[in-house]
């Protein structure tokens, strides 16, 4: 996997990004299909960053496992 500050570094883009959605989606949404659009891009910011969570969780995990 690749090291922490990376991972770091990844988490914290798409953190800015749900943000950003977040501000579009109250703000900036004249259409329906833009909002449409917006909610499925927050949904897989969200689940990537779940990912990333969950991969790291269980790399932790299988670290634990290995040392004993």
């Amino acid at each position: 996997m690749l090291d922490i500050d990376t991972v770091q570094q990844i988490r914290h883009y798409i953190r800015k990004e749900i943000d950003k959605t977040k501000e579009h989606i109250c703000y900036g949404i004249d259409k329906l299909d833009n909002l449409h659009y917006a909610k499925g891009k927050l949904a897989a910011l969200e689940a990537v960053l779940q990912d990333l969570k969950d991969l790291q969780n269980r790399e932790d995990s299988v670290d634990d496992i290995d040392q004993t």
